[in-house]
């Protein structure tokens, strides 16, 4: 399927493959042995992004289910498709602190309404409110310094 520009590295369920440590080990030899650690596997690293392989995950043994539902679908992006939202976007607490799963509803709905490079721009503090900020009620995540 072709996707428009800007997309390249955008996976269709909403993560940016330049922000995965397993895509910027090619620039950051130095993330191979954390990546290791956590059982990836050297020799298939640097991971050229969901998009470049159609899907067929190096470190899943297989193609994403998230993936190839939108190669179903025919879309390029989940909230283009008719079932969305779907299960595979539902937030979950497992490993919510480490993995960017929960950021993908976020993530579908700012593509969706700002296009593609606005989201670009706004990731790096949605990454940060979602892993550093503290909730407050009626206001979401602060960060340190905001009320």
């Amino acid at each position: 399927m072709k996707f428009p520009a800007g997309f390249e590295n955008v996976s269709p369920c909403g993560i940016n493959c330049e922000m995965c440590s397993a895509f910027m080990v090619k620039d950051k030899p130095e993330l191979i042995p954390i990546l290791v650690a956590h059982g990836l596997k050297e020799e298939l690293l640097p991971c050229p992004g969901c998009r470049a392989v159609d899907g067929n995950c190096r470190h899943l043994g297989s193609r994403c289910e998230q993936y190839a539902c939108t190669t179903i679908h025919d879309v390029v992006m989940c909230y283009e498709c008719e079932d969305y939202p779907c299960r595979r976007l539902i937030p979950a607490a497992d490993r919510a602190n480490t993995l960017p799963h929960n950021l993908k509803m976020i993530s579908q709905v700012y593509i969706q309404k700002h296009g593609v490079e606005a989201w670009k721009a706004k990731l790096p503090e949605l990454r940060q409110r979602y892993f550093t900020g503290k909730i407050s009620y009626g206001k979401g995540p602060l960060l340190e310094g905001e009320e």
